[in-house]
């Protein structure tokens, strides 16, 4: 990859001044119209811009105290403007519009206020689904500041009891960050940087294995270990690990902004105030994603990639690079500051040197090389995709294997994708060739599994002309095709039997499973009417209301996987 030209960004800040003490972050103008929706010491699980998988985080986790059921209360005055319910995302999530362009969500709630769940309840029975999003009027649910909203929870996508707390501007539903509006949370505590990565900005970050150095204090100045470093490239990119920490929790957090410096000028820095929803995805890109998938460290990046679209950067220098072709020492500082403005400030020299440094990765067996911007092709008898222009964030070396497999559980060769480490900024559609004489019963329960190191992803087949399979993936890797014949599991988690008398119980529970392309969709029918069940991870239940009276009933369950294979559970009972 040959390094950009880009246009450089004249700074006249001498060393004294951009190495001066970080302040905190400059506070939204509105930073006075929000107030705490818990009423508790603010706690914090996680924060905006955490590096999450393919997403930048973008609100506030905050805790409370380990238990589900704190009052939620509104941030300002406003109005609901949408609700819903689902078993994935933010749950039950309420977002509330307010008169001066901002929008906050409230997620993973337990449940709403009594007037808005009767609403919500009485359009989950108009449109028979208990997952449901709505949009309100003004006029509708209208709320002032501190009013009582909701109760928080743990469903959705949470692993544990919080509330996820945004702060959006309403005309774009963009994510700010949240701490720029003056929440009462105490944090003095610096950044903890543990590693920085060199790069050949010549080549792509996906060519190469980066020259990391561990970070630590000699007579309390922080530096690399070694502290002179000599690498043969001519430009040089710059990564760091980095994690924050806040006062009263051992949480670990993202940082707020870094900057990069040369013999005290300033080549590049990145800052994340917003991050629009339809970019987050490159947080594939702002971090190195390759060696966080190899060694589990995450190194945010101070220069973008070519198909990076964040605008979180600036850059003094083509591309953030440092130009270290002079053979002269070169004094990089680098600064990482969290969003209360604690710095922590890493040193190191860099000097060229032939044979030192970054590594390439192996390129042989190199099928294509493929490069961002365009549109990549792969045609080959067995197998066939196009990759579009703006899938990859940096060149790659595609190769692939076809390999034969004797198992009984297999309906195709294994097709394996290299490299599986690499992500995609789009999802692409993949054609291959099942084996010959697959039998009819089978043919429309087929999926496509791709395995790659952490990630696992299922795409029910489809059949196209030709014989092919074709299925929609985020990424390569090692890919299977199997047959799901095997409907899902429904398990009672209440005692239940046929003529059970449950007039004192409050509700029932049962578990859901599937064992391979997982559950699709579930209706409940009570005495052939369509009847309201949640679900929680894998569990659905129904609590008894006014639509179970008194006397005899016959429950009925039905559960579909993803290929279409169902399951029924009947059940007579007393109230």
């Amino acid at each position: 990859m040959q390094l950009c030209k880009l246009p450089v960004l004249i700074s006249g800040l001498m060393a004294t001044a951009i190495l001066a003490s970080a302040q905190p972050a400059t506070k939204s103008p509105s930073s006075h119209a929000f107030v705490s929706p818990l009423h508790i010491p603010l706690l914090l699980a996680g924060n905006y811009g955490e590096l999450r998988p393919d997403h930048f985080h973008a609100g506030l986790d905050i805790k409370t105290q380990g238990r589900t059921g704190l009052p939620v209360y509104a941030a300002a005055d406003g109005f609901i403007s949408r609700v819903a319910v689902s078993n994935s995302g933010y749950g039950h999530v309420i977002y509330i519009q307010h008169p001066n362009g901002y929008t906050t969500v409230y997620g993973h709630l337990e449940r709403f206020m009594p007037e808005l769940a009767a609403y919500v309840k009485q359009q989950q029975y108009r449109q028979q689904s208990w997952a449901i999003d709505l949009q309100l009027n003004p006029d509708q649910f209208p709320v002032r500041q501190g009013q009582l909203i909701a109760w928080s929870g743990n469903t959705g996508a949470a692993v544990g009891p919080h509330l996820h707390f945004e702060i959006r501007h309403t005309s774009t539903q963009t994510p700010l960050n949240t701490q720029l509006f003056g929440l009462p949370i105490e944090d003095h505590i610096p950044p903890t940087v543990y590693r920085v990565a060199i790069y050949d900005r010549d080549q792509s970050i996906y060519l190469q294995h980066p020259l990391q150095l561990t970070v630590h204090a000699v007579q309390g100045r922080w530096t690399t270990q070694p502290s002179e470093v000599w690498v043969k490239a001519s430009h040089i990119g710059v990564g760091v690990q980095v994690v924050d920490h806040q006062n009263g929790t051992s949480n670990t957090f993202g940082i707020y902004e870094a900057r990069l410096y040369d013999n005290g000028q300033p080549v590049a820095s990145f800052r994340l105030d917003s991050i629009p929803f339809d970019l987050t995805r490159d947080v594939n890109a702002h971090m190195d994603y390759q060696t966080w998938l190899e060694d589990g460290r995450a190194y945010q990046l101070f220069f973008p990639l070519p198909g990076n679209r964040l605008p979180v950067y600036q850059l003094y220098a083509p591309q953030g690079a440092v130009d270290i072709s002079d053979g002269k020492p070169h004094h990089l500082t680098i600064e990482v500051i969290d969003v209360s403005g604690n710095s922590r400030i890493v040193h190191l020299t860099l000097k060229q040197a032939p044979g030192a440094g970054v590594h390439n990765r192996s390129a042989d067996s190199c099928s294509s090389a493929m490069q961002p911007g365009q549109l990549n092709i792969v045609d080959e008898p067995n197998l066939s995709f196009d990759l579009p222009s703006d899938a990859l964030y940096d060149g790659i070396c595609f190769r692939y294997t076809i390999e034969a497999t004797q198992s009984p559980h297999l309906l195709a060769p294994i097709y394996h994708l290299f490299p599986a480490t690499i992500p995609l900024k789009t999802h692409f559609t993949l054609y291959l060739k099942p084996l010959p004489d697959i039998p009819e019963p089978l043919r429309n329960k087929l999926v496509i599994i791709r395995t790659a190191p952490r990630q696992e992803e299922l795409s029910v087949a489809q059949w196209t002309s030709g014989g092919w399979l074709a299925g929609r993936f985020s990424g390569f890797g090692k890919f299977e095709v199997k047959a799901d014949t095997v409907a899902p599991l429904i398990q009672p988690i209440t005692r239940l039997y046929p003529g059970i008398r449950l007039t004192d119980a409050r509700e029932i529970r049962f578990r859901v499973t599937d064992n391979l392309s997982g559950i699709a969709s579930y209706r409940a029918e009570l005495d052939g009417k369509w009847l309201l069940m949640g679900q929680f991870k894998n569990t659905i239940y129904y609590t008894f209301d006014e639509h179970c009276p008194p006397g005899k009933h016959t429950l009925i369950l039905t559960v579909s996987d993803r290929v279409g294979n169902t399951r029924t559970y009947e059940l007579h009972f007393i109230r």
